[in-house]
């Protein structure tokens, strides 16, 4: 069943010293005021014109793959294609921020006012990858409830709350934290680590961002661009890990794929 989620705005603004930092300034310190408020003016119209929300639908391991391998036009090395299969919980998402802040965006450049515009995108931009953390944090928690309710009505566990301080209960207990600690939600979208731009169609099909006012163009790109779709896969810390190494990996501009990790 899908839900639609609504992120507070000032929950997903960026850190000022991380949007001077994506301009390349090392300190917040050295930054010349007219760039102050720029950033000021910038992040004012980011607030105002701002409408985070998302869409979200749990999905089954064999219904991912019928997303994921889509029109066939994956790599081989997709890290993906050996990660869901050990996954404890898989989902399908999407984000936007709405068509204003787009629309704000494109009007400042048009203006050729270059400055306000490039720092508005940066913010978009960040805002957007915010919520995608704040959407990853929002499933751990959910699997980490369901975990926990699962085994508290096992049979194994069904007299915990009786005997809280027996060495049996005591034990599991401790297991299931452990099992908590050790989860994590990482978010993979088309058009990264293998994964076809083309997967778009499949999870939009099967997603319905539409219902949030997220449209897709021929080429698969959404619109308002400052959207974000993917799959957020929960297991073991283990299972996401792997090498940056891969042939589609020199393409990629950030290399922040293990910071994640």
């Amino acid at each position: 069943m899908n839900k639609i989620i609504k992120f507070k705005i000032n929950e997903i603004e960026p850190e000022k010293d991380i949007v001077f930092k994506e301009n390349g300034y090392s300190s917040v310190k050295n930054i010349p005021e007219k760039i102050q408020n720029l950033y000021e003016e910038s992040l004012n119209i980011f607030r105002g014109n701002s409408n985070p929300v998302g869409i979200y639908s749990e999905i089954s391991k064999d219904e991912f793959a019928k997303i994921f391998f889509g029109e066939g036009n994956n790599s081989d090395e997709a890290p993906i294609r050996q990660i869901y299969p050990k996954a404890d919980n898989i989902a399908l998402f999407a984000i936007t921020l709405g068509k204003k802040v787009n629309e704000k965006i494109r009007e400042l450049f048009r203006k050729n006012d270059f400055a306000l515009g490039h720092i508005l995108d940066c913010i978009a931009s960040l805002a957007a990858d915010n919520a995608v953390r704040n959407l990853e944090e929002f499933t751990i928690r959910l699997h980490s409830v369901s975990v926990f309710a699962a085994l508290r009505s096992s049979p194994a566990t069904a007299g915990y709350a009786q005997t809280r301080h027996s060495d049996k209960s005591t034990g599991q207990a401790e297991k299931n934290e452990e099992h908590q600690e050790d989860l994590l939600t990482l978010a993979y979208s088309p058009g990264y680590c293998g994964w076809h731009i083309s997967g778009q169609k499949k999870l939009f099909e099967y997603l319905h961002p539409e219902k949030i006012q997220i449209t897709l163009n021929n080429s698969f790109l959404m619109n308002p661009l400052k959207s974000v779709s993917g799959v957020l896969i929960t297991g073991k810390r283990e299972i996401h890990k792997f090498k940056n190494s891969f042939s589609f990996c020199y393409l990629c501009k950030t290399k922040s794929c293990l910071e994640r990790m």
